[in-house]
């Protein structure tokens, strides 16, 4: 068990346990849901919201993969060198498959794990994929950069059933909720379920069926209404999933968790600098910059937790990361954890409830060559280490907007917060992301990553073809995700 040790604990019965359904938004914008926004319309995410505990301060990880991998492990992406970028459909390299994920520790405890939609924490080698880590059944792609109807990315199909390829029509984020409602069906309610659903949408490339265009047809902006085209997908395939929930009598006792992977896009360098933008057309309100970013428009997400049987409804400004859920989950579920290596994670179960603040007192937002971000207490510093090299300090509480740097105004608290975010980079494993790219570029070996997949008319032969019945309106996708 890799130095782990997992037990129920007393009185947790298997048929008291809480199904966990857990929810991944990709780039969704903190203003792109209806209960915290203005044009978007989510009545499906809004009904689980109205019941739920909203979690005001949760934080993610800049990109995707770093997200999904803290969630899985409890442990900062720094550890094991996902600190970096996301996963690309050419990388190499996975999560290191010394850490325990998740999966792997509700499995251990009689929980039935499923994982439906995206993986991208490695595809290279079987021993990096879902059904190794921990997930007993998978469905859709293992890496990211999918073209919402081909199924494809930069190196052709990616979509999957378990082990197998699966070509088949229809809209990524619509067969995904179909999929996960479908296992919720059948699923024996006798046996605790964890089920991640870890959408693609409302992530690039941005395509929408018609239905959901016209759904938004009060956006004039078609960036933007195909944005919202594509959170109106995510908030019925949320809805499917809800609904059969609810059909199989489990609605009641299952834990629901949703969030952002992290903000939502907006033109944004990347901190590599190689000079590519990502572009978006996500509205993250009232705070600064989106996805890729160290700004709170970057990293502070919208998200809540619902369990009828355990949680009061309600809202919570504790300070939590996505890396508390794993020992917070495992603590919902009766299990305790006895583990070599150090989780970065708190159970916030005592906060979430009601009963006291939170054990977090700070968040390590990133530490990586060029950058890094700590928040403590209220205060954030950001280090830009790339020339011209720069130090910026926010209260956060007061200045949600991020504009009024307090450096120069505060040396002794800058030199505290300093200190503490070197203390991680001592800590830190090389970027495998930027490993990778400098020996490919060492080799000459030809670069695909940034590749965009093939516009509808010039698939590949091993594309998946659209379904004609569905019109589908799209933008021009990023370089890179």
């Amino acid at each position: 068990m890799a130095g782990l040790t997992f037990a129920l604990c007393a009185g947790a019965l298997a048929a008291d346990r809480p199904h966990i359904v857990y929810l991944m938004a990709d780039d969704l914008g903190w203003q792109d849901v209806g209960y915290l926004g203005k044009e978007i319309r989510t009545p499906h995410i809004d009904r689980l919201a109205e019941g739920a505990i909203r979690l005001s301060q949760f934080y993610v990880q800049p990109y995707s993969s770093q997200t999904r991998a803290a969630l899985l492990t409890g442990r900062y992406p720094m550890r094991y060198g996902f600190q970096t970028q996301s996963l690309l459909p050419a990388s190499q390299y996975g999560l290191p498959t010394d850490e325990r994920t998740l999966a792997q520790a509700l499995k251990d405890a009689g929980y039935r794990t499923a994982l439906v939609g995206k993986w991208q924490l490695g595809h290279a080698k079987p021993e990096m994929t879902p059904l190794r880590r921990g997930f007993d059944y998978h469905y859709g792609p293992l890496a990211g950069q999918v073209d919402p109807m081909r199924k494809t990315n930069a190196l052709g199909l990616d979509w999957r059933r378990n082990d197998k390829p699966v070509k088949e029509a229809g809209y990524v984020t619509t067969l995904l909720g179909r999929d996960a409602a479908n296992l919720v069906a059948k699923h024996d309610a006798a046996t605790p379920l964890f089920l991640f659903v870890s959408f693609t949408a409302p992530a690039a490339p941005m395509q929408a069926p018609k239905e959901f265009l016209e759904r938004n047809a009060h956006i004039k902006d078609t960036d933007r209404r195909t944005y919202a085209g594509m959170v109106s997908a995510l908030d019925d395939a949320v809805g499917l999933i809800s609904q059969a929930l609810d059909k199989k009598g489990m609605l009641e006792n299952t834990l629901v968790v949703f969030h952002s992977d992290n903000g939502g896009a907006v033109a944004t360098r990347f901190p590599t600098g190689d000079g590519d933008v990502a572009v978006g057309a996500s509205d993250n309100g009232p705070y600064r910059d989106g996805k890729g970013s160290v700004y709170e428009g970057g990293v502070r997400v919208p998200a809540f937790i619902r369990w009828p049987k355990g949680v009061d409804d309600g809202v919570t400004t504790a300070l939590m990361h996505v890396t508390d859920m794993y020992p917070t989950l495992l603590a919902a579920a009766g299990v305790k954890i006895d583990q070599r290596k150090a989780l970065d994670g708190f159970d916030q179960w005592p906060a979430i409830r009601g009963h006291q603040a939170s054990r977090r007192k700070e968040v390590l937002l990133t530490v990586e060559d060029l950058r890094g971000a700590i928040r403590i207490g209220d205060w954030k510093l950001i280090l830009y280490t790339s020339l011209p090299q720069r130090l910026e300090l926010y209260d956060v509480p007061h200045d949600p907007g991020e504009e009024d740097n307090a450096a120069e105004r505060n040396p002794e608290l800058v030199a505290q917060l300093l200190a503490r975010l070197n203390d991680y980079a001592w800590e830190m494993a090389p970027a495998r992301y930027v490993d990778e790219l400098a020996r490919a570029r060492k080799t000459d070996v030809p670069m695909v990553w940034g590749a965009n997949p093939p516009r509808h008319g010039a698939a590949s032969a091993t594309d998946s073809r659209p379904d004609p019945s569905l019109t589908v309106e799209r933008a021009d996708q990023p370089k890179q995700q």
